[in-house]
């Protein structure tokens, strides 16, 4: 009787162990794996077969990855023997049309699919591709500069440029004067000077938007601002007052030019189209530089309508 029972129990033993192994494998005999979950973050337009990562599996070998679905279409290829990720149509990876990728990937003895998931870095884009320099335009006539300022005030006192900043664009240099706040090279013979203000912006931003505004944020790429009303153009520059030598350049306040020199309409006076757009922008305070794309329109008190755009580098100024 103890031998039957022993007999019976080995049985069930046996049997136990055969249940067990039969249900760690598939019909055909191969071991089943699990996928894992896919994220990376990358640069917008990268190149056609950049690597972006391998899905990773445990449990076993995978056989045959596939993509079985991915947003947008056509965006991903995978190696089907390693699970390689790579970038099949470059033209996708575009943070303004998809900041995002997404897909599902699959294998054929997968217990489960794996989510993909590719964040977009946003990066500097010219809305003008090539343009390296400011243009703007005074009625008919188009004047072409090389050089851009960002003003930005670090006092509170003094009023101007309080809860704003300014642009300058010109075909000369500009420097910090304690006196005169700003001193333009006495060779300069355009600028452009547009002022924003921060109190109304749109999309609706922090107390200095120019710092703050992150294109992440804000999908659509661009920040319309407002601008106050101290918005004008000089070209034809003839004269200059306080004058000064810096570094072998002589600088000073422009004060004469042609008789054209546009002063913008009031600050509120918005049904003139005093937007000035910013399409994209960096910057750096530790250098005091950045790069920025934007475009300005306003009517002068000429009744002449003043447009511009800038592609491409600016230096940061802050001592008024």
């Amino acid at each position: 009787m103890m031998n039957k029972k022993r007999n019976i129990a080995n049985l069930l033993m046996l049997a136990l162990v055969i249940f067990n192994f039969s249900c760690s494998n598939s019909d055909d005999g191969t071991i089943t794996v699990n996928l894992e979950d896919f994220e990376a973050t990358l640069d917008e337009n990268p190149t056609i077969g950049q690597s972006i990562g391998t899905i990773q599996t445990n449990g076993g070998t995978a056989t045959n990855f596939s993509i079985a679905s991915q947003t947008p279409l056509g965006a991903l290829s995978i190696d089907s023997a390693s699970g390689e990720l790579t970038i099949a149509n470059a033209s996708l990876f575009n943070f303004e049309a998809n900041s995002t990728i997404t897909a599902t990937v699959t294998v054929d003895n997968a217990t489960n699919s794996s989510a993909v998931i590719i964040n977009l870095n946003d990066l500097f884009e010219s809305s003008v591709p090539g343009n390296t320099n400011t243009e703007f335009v005074v009625g008919q006539d188009a004047y072409v500069t090389h050089k851009a300022y960002l003003l930005v005030d670090d006092a509170t006192m003094d009023g101007e440029y309080d809860r704003a900043f300014t642009f300058v664009f010109t075909d000369g240099d500009i420097v910090e004067d304690v006196t005169d706040e700003i001193a333009f090279e006495t060779t300069t013979t355009v600028f452009s000077k547009v002022t924003c203000n921060l109190f109304a912006v749109s999309p609706t931003l922090d107390q200095t938007p120019f710092f703050t505004w992150d294109p992440q944020s804000n999908p659509n790429g661009f920040v319309s601002i407002i601008m106050d009303g101290h918005n004008f153009s000089q070209y034809g520059i003839t004269n200059f007052s306080s004058a000064n030598t810096i570094g072998g350049q002589t600088f000073g306040q422009p004060n004469g030019g042609t008789s054209h020199n546009h002063t913008a309409l009031p600050y509120g006076d918005s049904s003139n189209g005093n937007l000035f757009t910013i399409n994209a922008r960096t910057f750096d305070l530790n250098t005091m530089t950045g790069t920025i794309d934007c475009s300005y329109s306003y009517l002068d008190d000429n009744g002449a309508t003043v447009t511009g755009v800038y592609v491409g580098p600016y230096e940061i100024l802050t001592a008024f």
